[in-house]
């Protein structure tokens, strides 16, 4: 299945305007409840969707045009995000022929799979830059609540957005080439 430029761009505005409602969310009402410590990271699952869904060139762009709306909320750095995002969708790419997100529970664990890779390279540059690989453990173990709890609503968030981009939920071909 092909998607016309147009689509893709329509597709495109309606993952960023769910991708700020959700950071607004995370930013203000999370916060409100006394979660303080921890940050759910939604721009993570939506480029892992786009990276195992989508066959495009353009993938990459996406990428760096998500994280640089999600650098608006987040002390990350749209560098950083965009580099690992960009390690994450060459892995997904690898790996798309093994990757069948079939049931819900399979959703769940290559989610966690990959924002373990997400954060092991975030983490990783993070003590390059400072110079202190003592915190690792501190600043990867930070967030294992919030990829416990992202992996778990994984299977809605990418039910939804195969609504947006119109890709098959299963069986056949498992992307949508732009």
């Amino acid at each position: 299945m092909k998607m016309r430029l147009s689509q893709m761009l329509i597709s495109f505005a309606i993952t960023v305007a769910l991708l700020i409602g959700l950071e607004i969310v995370t930013s203000t009402v999370m916060p409100v409840f006394g979660w303080k410590e921890y940050r759910l990271t939604f721009n993570v699952l939506i480029i892992l969707f786009l990276a195992i869904r989508m066959d495009s060139p353009g993938v990459p762009w996406m990428i760096l045009g998500l994280q640089m709306v999600h650098s608006i909320f987040s002390i990350e750095g749209w560098a950083l995000g965009t580099l690992a995002g960009v390690i994450v969708m060459l892995s997904a790419n690898y790996l798309k022929e093994l990757l069948h997100l079939t049931t819900a529970f399979m959703t769940m664990l290559v989610v966690q799979f990959f924002q373990v890779i997400w954060f092991i390279t975030v983490t990783l540059v993070i003590c390059l830059k400072i110079g202190d690989f003592e915190k690792f453990g501190l600043i990867a173990g930070s967030f294992i609540p919030g990829s416990i709890f992202l992996s778990v609503i994984s299977p809605i968030l990418f039910w939804m957005l195969s609504l947006i981009w119109k890709v098959p939920s299963s069986g056949g071909h498992h992307g949508v080439e732009i």
